[in-house]
């Protein structure tokens, strides 16, 4: 027989994922390029909305003399199942409940791309059924059981791609930790040390500043008003990286907010203020940098 091929557009998913993406796209730009901890979550994001249009934009069923398989969006996702194995299919009406993607139901795994009608396919080998959505159930299901016959003989295969799915899991996940990770690496407190030449601060937006390079370095009981963020990292009472002033200045912040004292260091390059959790740590860093400047 021809090979009969069923294509249903998953308006659904495009109508709802297209307006996200579009917006997280405007966020980035709001955001700007400067704000790294904002440029990689709203990319992953992105890309995972992305992949996401890529698989859900439509769903096509491809029936031979052989095989029915499913294909959705470019291929990323792709299943086969022999008809030698199929024992029924029939047309059916999802719950509400059911949505649309990729998921366990209580009618077995669901596969759909856009509206709630799917052909459910059951299997010879195995109890779990499948429903694969199509906007031509009844079509489709006259089709399958056509060709399927009780006397055929086969095991279950599921041949197929799941390379989309194991990719927006991926892109979920790093979207979900990476913000976590780099929470937890911000709020560490900066690390400092000294040689003879130089101190260094260590950890995020870390820095080494020469001694020759510091014009004057004092203690302040309070932080200058602060305007915005240009490349920083700001959570709680933590402020790490660079950030302008009020009066337009630029600094470099590594501070607790609410601990003072606070060193300020002028250096040739810019202005940096620094602090840690005991205000007695705080003093001593001060007194080394005067020792050595």
């Amino acid at each position: 027989m021809p090979v009969k091929t069923y294509t249903q557009k998953g308006i659904f998913s495009v109508v709802i994922l297209l307006p996200v993406l579009v917006f997280c796209i405007a966020m980035l730009f709001v955001a700007g390029v400067d704000e790294p901890f904002a440029v990689i979550i709203f990319s992953l994001v992105i890309m995972t909305f992305i992949i996401c249009l890529l698989i859900f934009y439509k769903m096509t069923i491809t029936i031979d003399d052989t095989l029915l398989t499913f294909t959705m969006g470019i291929g990323l996702i792709r299943k086969s199942y022999p008809l030698s194995d199929i024992s029924a299919c029939r047309p059916v009406k999802n719950s509400p409940l059911y949505g649309v993607g990729m998921h366990m139901t209580a009618d077995g795994w669901l596969y759909n791309v856009s509206g709630k009608y799917a052909i459910e396919l059951s299997f010879k080998s195995r109890k779990k059924k499948i429903r694969i959505g199509t906007d031509k159930p009844e079509e489709i299901s006259r089709a399958v059981n056509s060709l399927i016959s009780g006397s055929m003989q086969g095991a279950y295969v599921d041949r197929g791609n799941n390379g989309g799915f194991f990719l927006i899991l991926a892109m979920v996940a790093a979207t979900i930790v990476l913000p976590i990770v780099l929470i937890v690496l911000g709020s560490r407190e900066t690390k400092v040390s000294f040689s003879q030449s130089e101190m260094k601060l260590t950890g995020v937006y870390g820095l080494n500043i020469a001694f020759s390079d510091i014009i004057s370095a004092d203690t302040m009981q309070s932080l200058p008003s602060i305007k915005s963020r240009t490349n920083g990292y700001a959570a709680g009472n933590t402020l790490k990286g660079h950030f302008r002033l009020q009066d337009q200045s630029k600094v470099m912040l590594f501070v607790k907010k609410g601990i003072p004292p606070y060193i300020r260091l002028k250096t040739s390059e810019t202005t940096v203020w620094l602090n840690f959790d005991s205000p007695g740590k705080t003093r001593e860093v001060f007194s080394r940098c005067k020792y050595n400047i």
